[in-house]
């Protein structure tokens, strides 16, 4: 029988997506770096911040909603003042385009140590 694995897992793609995420497990991370880089996306290429972690987690691509979420649990707006703080991170159910979708989301308190 064939490992229980996302199929998404298997494309290896270059972003922290849903899939990557045990079932209802959340994942503590620490931020490396924070780039603004040029990300491909349905409207066509776009500059988008791209969060950057310790150890070998994929970077994330930052919306709107979880950078605010970020600035809430950091005290900053300032994407440098980000760098060094851990973050834990979940997959919630989000309304994306029309249709529930898994997304990942930043938790609104400091992961405890």
């Amino acid at each position: 029988m064939a490992e229980h694995i996302h199929w998404k897992k298997t494309t290896n793609p270059d972003y922290l997506g849903a899939y990557a995420f045990d079932d209802g497990k959340d994942m503590i991370v620490k931020v490396k770096d924070i780039k603004v880089e040029s990300i491909q996306s349905q409207q066509g290429k776009e500059d988008k911040p791209v969060m950057y972690f310790e150890g070998s987690v994929k970077p994330l691509i930052l919306n709107k909603t979880n950078m605010k979420t970020i600035e809430q649990v950091t005290g900053s707006p300032m994407l440098d003042e980000w760098v060094g703080k851990k973050l834990q991170l979940y997959v919630a159910q989000v309304n994306g385009f029309g249709t529930m979708t898994n997304a990942v989301r930043v938790r609104e308190f400091a992961p405890g140590e």
